[in-house]
Order: structure tokens, then C-alpha cells, then sequence
């Protein structure tokens, strides 16, 4: 076993332009500047972690300080270009602008740019990481970055340029570093995997390439992680998926099939099967994700190497989602349903019982029609809909297909060969009835609001942690116990969706929030009683004359007002239960 073992990015670290990947054009601009020995004084490499920022820097400052510089192909035998290599040496400094931040970091800095350089022809400052310096730092800093000697060169990398002063990043000379691609990447590793003798496959290659934002870094430290393992038996795709906690394919497919046919026991079953294993509810809905999103790709695209190069999927991965013909449409409706509940899974405090109800959501979701599949079709009475046009009947069918008093005057309407003014005058009734709505009728006006809700979880979060406070002057009140719950209806997952329902209302409410507390004053949200569970089928004329159709209503318009409500000492001889009904259904007609 070796003494001295050097991790795999550390001893493939590029050591002169030749070897650096991924970075054509900062090579050639660089390549030129030396060749025509135009330096600049300062120069800012920008771009993601793992790229090369700093191994270009230490590569530039070789190819100057080379005892046969400048030069392209620095010797890497000199004492300088030693020194270098082990980030040692006096006339090339590292600094580490994390930990040396402050003005008076600053200030050592500045003196030691007076100094001459020792052995090479230059004396050059790297500082990693220099968005971390103060603001007083970067001003300190300025003249010298300006007008610096003639012999001194500051070279700066960072992942956050947006972070550096922008009087700092006009005195340098600019590069930005781009994400290496898959295919640089996994040709490298396949370098490295061969001189290690590390027996991998390709598509491993793959996997790992492809997990690893286009990092070589990251990479690489992922193929020494597993290259022990890959002396003796070859490293295969499912072992790097389990190293990144990824779950099996053919487990995510499994899953797809019983949501996709839904069958939502099986489903279930799935879920508690990958969660037994160790994976997270979140974890399982990211990965499900990711998944959703690689089948669409192969179900939208012909070209199999588009496929191989935008997804994580091999060849029989591709052929297996291909045999199964599932219809991209209905895909991508249950992608849209797991995300919904994937912003619910990451702030739960129960985030398996969210994942539990995705699955449920998903497999019961009417594909026609995006909405949750109703068990119990409501009838079509057009008698028990002119009671309800106040208060409409919560439901998950789409909303266009409910019954209006309108929508049953249509017939006679057509009849006439001049429309008939009586729907416009049965609209604007409603409305002034807001003003002054007594508790029991507010409550009835909340459920039926969030009846129109089309996504569960905001169903459930308005429906069970929001109090309804008050309803009057046309807006709505509602109370929250904590700060965490407050914000969660102020979110863009949650509040577009409450202001869609109460447009959909038919009455424009405005939304008030406020924290609450044990001793405010809610009002009680009770069970609706306007939708029976078992509805007769309606008796229809087959022949109505326009004068015959609705005779009940027509006598019940021509009585006086006082008459169509019971008085409140009538009520009271009545049950609780039986009180509610009167209240929901007085002076109106029942069949």
C-alpha cells in the first residue's frame, strides 16, 4: 500500500494547457497573450466550482515563471515550476481571500507587491475565492490593481463574480470558465480509469458525468471513491446510482406503471417499499421527477442519441419505457400532479404522508381532465341548482359542467325571438346580500370558496389551517397562528390559486391575513348540509309550455318578502340540526 496516496483530482490536476478540459477559448486567449507577450496586469477567472479557475491560474503563472519562459509548455523540472506545482515558493502566492478578507490582509498584500521577485521573472498573487474580501478590502485594493509594478501580476478566481466591485473587475481582464461538457468529461475519466487500471463500464461513466453539474473535480473524486471496488469486479451503472442515493430504475418504472393504471393499493405499495429501503420522501419525489421528466424526453424524441446525451437513460432503459406506449399527455399531467405535492413534501413536518397522498392524487387523477376522479356524480336536478347558485356544490368535476338557473332558462330562450331580461335580473340579487352576511351564511361561503380550489394541497392547507375570522364590506379575513403559516398563504404556490376561487365565486372578495391568537374570535366552519349523499332522479316534462315550466316559482316571485322567512321564535322550536337545514334551504325552492 502507498505511503503518500494522492486522491485521483489532486494527481490528475492539469499541469499545463494541453491537459486542460473543457476551456478552448480561455487556452487560445491565454495561448496568444503569451506567444505575443502581451500580459495583462490583473486577470479575473469566473465559473462554476470544478471547471479549472485555479489550475488555469497556477498553469499561466508556470508558463511565465518557467526558466524557459514564457512559454506555452513550461519544463515542470525547474524550481519554479516545482514550487508551483506544490503551491510553495516565494514569487507565486496564494492567497486564500476566505480566511484573508480584511483591510489589514489588504494592507500586508500591498506591501508585499513592493518586493522584487526572487527566481522567476514576475511576482504574481492568486487569490481564490476574492468575492469573499470586504468592501474595504476591495477599495484598499483599487490603486494597486490599477497601476501595479511592472513585474507584478494579480490573478483572481471566483464562483460569484456578481459579488466582486465592479471598479475591481474593470482593471482585469475577464474570463468565464463554462460547465464542462458530459462527453469531455467521461473521455477523461475513461483516460484516468484505464492508468488506474479501474474496470468501470460506460454507462457508469455516464452516470457519473451527468451527476455532477460539469465539475471534473466532483468527478473524479466520485471515480476514487469507487475505484476501490472496481479492482476486482467491474463498476456498474446501479452501483453509482446507489452511491448518489438514487433510486433503481426499474423500481421508478414499476411505480409509473400502477399510478399510470391507477391503482392506487399498489401504489402505495411501491412507496412503502422504496421508503422501507432508506430512501426519503423528498429523495423518492425528486428522483420521481427526474424520472417523469427522462420518460417525456424518450416519449417526444425519435433521435436516440439526443436521448443517451439530455437524460441518465441507457439502451435498454430506452427500449423498456418504449414497449410499455404510454401516452405523453398523461405523463406529463401526473409529472404536474408529484410537483404539486413535491412543494408540499419539502416543508412538511410529515413529508411521507405528503408523498403518500401524491401517489394517491396521482393515480386517482381523471387524465381527461386533470382534476381528481368524482366517486359520486351529482345529479343534474335543475330545481336543487337554482338552490345552490349561492352556494355551489363542492366538486372536482370541471366547473363548466354544473347546472345554472341560467343555463336551464336556455331552451325557453330560444323559443322567443326576443331574449328574455329575467337571467340578468336574477344576478345582481346576490350580490347586495354580501354586505351584511351573518356567520352561518359566512362559513357556507368559505367552504363553497374553497370547494373551487383545484389543487389539493392548497385545498387542504386553506380548508384546515386557515381560520376564517370574518367576511363583510366584500372582504375576507383570514387568521393564522403562527408566522410559518401565515407566509405559506402569502405563497405563489398557494395565494394565485384562493384569488382563481374566488374569482370563479362569481362575487369579488378581497383577501385580508392576520396572525391570531386562543382568545380572537373565529367563526365555525360546520359540515355543509346542501349536497345529500343520494339525490332522486328528478321528474322532467317532457313538453313544458314557456308559461307552465316553473309555475312554483313564478307564484313564489308575486309574494311579499316577508313572508318567504321564518322568523327567528319559529326556528327555535326545532332541533340544532334541523335549524341548519331551515337556515340553508328558507325561501327557497326544494323539490
Amino acid at each position: 500500500m502507498e505511503q503518500n496516496y494522492l486522491p485521483l483530482f489532486r494527481k490528475y490536476r492539469p499541469q499545463s494547457f494541453k491537459d486542460i478540459v473543457g476551456q478552448e477559448s480561455l487556452v487560445k486567449a491565454l495561448s496568444n497573450a503569451i506567444e505575443l507577450n502581451r500580459i495583462a496586469n490583473a486577470y479575473l477567472f469566473c465559473g462554476p466550482r470544478g471547471t479549472g479557475k485555479t489550475s488555469s491560474a497556477r498553469i499561466l503563472a508556470k508558463s511565465l515563471n518557467c526558466e524557459h519562459g514564457p512559454t506555452l509548455e513550461p519544463c515542470q523540472k525547474c524550481a519554479s515550476c516545482i514550487d508551483i506545482t506544490n503551491a510553495q515558493g516565494l514569487d507565486v502566492i496564494e492567497i486564500d481571500a476566505a480566511s484573508n478578507r480584511g483591510i489589514q490582509d489588504a494592507k500586508e498584500l500591498i506591501n508585499q507587491v513592493q518586493y522584487a521577485p526572487i527566481h522567476g521573472k514576475y511576482k504574481i498573487f492568486i487569490i481564490d475565492e476574492v468575492h469573499m474580501l470586504s468592501n474595504d478590502a476591495f477599495n484598499a485594493l483599487l490603486k494597486t490593481f490599477e497601476e501595479p509594478p511592472k513585474n507584478v501580476i494579480f490573478i483572481l478566481a471566483t464562483t460569484e463574480p456578481h459579488k466582486v466591485l465592479e471598479t475591481i473587475i474593470s482593471r482585469c481582464q475577464r474570463f468565464d470558465l463554462r460547465r464542462i461538457t458530459t462527453q469531455d468529461i467521461v473521455k477523461r475519466l475513461r483516460e484516468i480509469s484505464d492508468l488506474e487500471n479501474i474496470k468501470i463500464t460506460q454507462e457508469a461513466l455516464y452516470t457519473i458525468a451527468k451527476n455532477v453539474s460539469g465539475g471534473l473535480r466532483d468527478s473524479l473524486a466520485l471515480l476514487d471513491q469507487v475505484s476501490i471496488l472496481g479492482v476486482k469486479e467491474e463498476i456498474t451503472k446501479d452501483l453509482i446510482e446507489e452511491l448518489l442515493g438514487k433510486i433503481n430504475f426499474d423500481v421508478l418504472l414499476n411505480l409509473l406503471k400502477e399510478i399510470y393504471n391507477q391503482n392506487t393499493q399498489s401504489a402505495l405499495i411501491c412507496v412503502d417499499e422504496i421508503y422501507s429501503k432508506g430512501n426519503e420522501p423528498r429523495n423518492l419525489a425528486e428522483n420521481f421527477i427526474e424520472f417523469l421528466r427522462n420518460v417525456i424526453l424518450v416519449l417526444n424524441s425519435d433521435n436516440l442519441e439526443n436521448i443517451k446525451n439530455f437524460s441518465s437513460l441507457i439502451d435498454d432503459d430506452i427500449e423498456k419505457i418504449k414497449a410499455l406506449n404510454f401516452d405523453k399527455d398523461k405523463v406529463f399531467k401526473i409529472l404536474n400532479t408529484i410537483i404539486e405535492y413535491y412543494k408540499e413534501i419539502k416543508i412538511s413536518t410529515n413529508p411521507y404522508l405528503w408523498m403518500e397522498l401524491a401517489a394517491i392524487g396521482a393515480s386517482r387523477l381523471d387524465l381527461t381532465t386533470n382534476q381528481i376522479q368524482n366517486t359520486k356524480p351529482v345529479a343534474q336536478n335543475p330545481k336543487i341548482a337554482a338552490i345552490n347558485m349561492q352556494a355551489p356544490i363542492e366538486q372536482t368535476k370541471p366547473i363548466e359542467k354544473s347546472v345554472s338557473p341560467i343555463a336551464n332558462k336556455e331552451p325557453v330562450i330560444e323559443q322567443k325571438p326576443a331574449p328574455i331580461p329575467e337571467p340578468t335580473k336574477e344576478i345582481p340579487i346576490e350580490k347586495p346580500q354580501v354586505n351584511n352576511i351573518q356567520s352561518k351564511d359566512s362559513a357556507q361561503i368559505w367552504m363553497d370558496i374553497i370547494s373551487l380550489i383545484p389543487s389539493m394541497p392548497a385545498r387542504a392547507f386553506y380548508k384546515g389551517v386557515a381560520k376564517l375570522v370574518k367576511i363583510e364590506n366584500q372582504t375576507i379575513t383570514l387568521g393564522f397562528l403562527n408566522e410559518n403559516t401565515l407566509t405559506q398563504a402569502k405563497s405563489a404556490s398557494k395565494l394565485p390559486q384562493l384569488e382563481n376561487a374566488i374569482k370563479a365565486s362569481g362575487i369579488d372578495y378581497k383577501i385580508e391575513f392576520s396572525r391570531i391568537d386562543e382568545n380572537t374570535k373565529i367563526i365555525e366552519i360546520k359540515p355543509s348540509f346542501n349536497r345529500p349523499q343520494t339525490q332522486p332522479q328528478p321528474y322532467i316534462p317532457q313538453a313544458a309550455q314557456p308559461t307552465q315550466q316553473n309555475p312554483i316559482k313564478e307564484n313564489q316571485a308575486k309574494e311579499p318578502e316577508e313572508k318567504k322567512q321564518m322568523s327567528e321564535n319559529e326556528k327555535k322550536q326545532y332541533s340544532h340540526k334541523v335549524q341548519e337545514m331551515i337556515e340553508q334551504f328558507n325561501g327557497r325552492i326544494i323539490d
